[in-house]
């Protein structure tokens, strides 16, 4: 049974994160900025959560905000346990 998933967005360096939060939120996108997970890679230490989004277009999102980043992952919770899939 899947319980939710929420995507994220990982980054080169804590500056690149801290700035795409900022750009994402000026563009309504709702981003949480959390450390990264172990099940990851992230160089910085941070990456970016978001639920509720429109995924399937967040590459030109992306591009348009002029945001840096180096991963883009889905996470589900199935039965209480994370699972991390890499999109791109």
């Amino acid at each position: 049974m899947e319980d939710s998933v929420t995507y994220i967005i990982t980054f080169n360096s804590s500056h690149q994160a801290l700035k795409a939060e900022s750009k994402l939120k000026k563009a309504a996108l709702l981003p949480k900025l959390i450390s990264s997970p172990r099940a990851i890679s992230s160089k910085c230490g941070f990456c970016i959560a978001l639920e509720k989004c429109d995924w399937p277009n967040m590459t030109d999102t992306l591009k348009q905000l002029n945001v840096e980043y180096t991963h883009l992952y889905t996470r589900k919770l199935l039965n209480g346990v994370k699972h991390y899939d890499q999109q791109d």
